[in-house]
């Protein structure tokens, strides 16, 4: 369908608007490469057209020396199950108008058998199945200056109109660019807006 990931008149009047908002837990030790957030598009009919994401990284307990932070989002395919090692949290997007999905009986929720998600409880996720991501090309790139309390504060959404396409067992990564340092604490908050059709 011509257009299918722009939103215009024909777009918004077939089109399931999504939210997806997770926050980690308190996060600790994290390393270089280390995976803190994936989302999978599980539906075998349905895209996932991504319009924005937003990253935040806000620090509960100083960093003992200066401590940038930096984390890449990447798209990655053949991905056949999001990370259950590492303690993730499970977190389900919702409808932005849940009356104009038919058949729900989860509420305002999209089905986990639609998207599946998980973002990091206390430190790196690990036991996914993904073809890995190459980490020196990643779509979204999120940074926050060196300090003993760095904070991230990132919106991206495309310049040029189109959405991000995620097709059946495609999906996006968010990892750690650069490690955490000792004793440094925070929250990882990312939100990913988009439609489905």
């Amino acid at each position: 369908m011509p257009g299918r990931g722009r939103i215009e008149p024909g777009t918004q009047a077939v089109a399931e608007g999504i939210i997806l908002g997770a926050v980690s837990g308190l996060v600790t030790g994290v390393s270089a490469g280390d995976d803190l957030f994936a989302l999978r598009n599980v539906s075998t009919t349905k895209f996932l057209y991504v319009t924005d994401i937003r990253i935040r990284w806000a620090t509960t307990t100083a960093f003992a020396a200066a401590q940038a932070m930096a984390f890449r989002v990447n798209k990655v395919y053949g991905f056949s199950s999001v990370h259950s090692g590492g303690s993730p949290k499970s977190v389900q997007a919702h409808y932005l108008a849940q009356g104009m999905v038919a058949n729900t009986s989860t509420g305002d929720r999209v089905p986990l058998t639609e998207l599946s998600a998980v973002i990091a409880g206390t430190g790196a996720m690990s036991t996914s199945t993904y073809t890995a991501e190459d980490t020196d090309e990643p779509d979204v790139f999120a940074a926050g200056a060196g300090s003993t309390l760095p904070g991230v504060y990132e919106d991206w959404s495309p310049r040029h109109g189109l959405s991000l396409e995620l097709g059946p067992n495609e999906g996006l990564i968010l990892n750690a660019h650069i490690a955490m340092g000792g004793s440094g604490v925070g929250n990882l908050y990312v939100g990913i807006d988009g439609f489905r059709v």
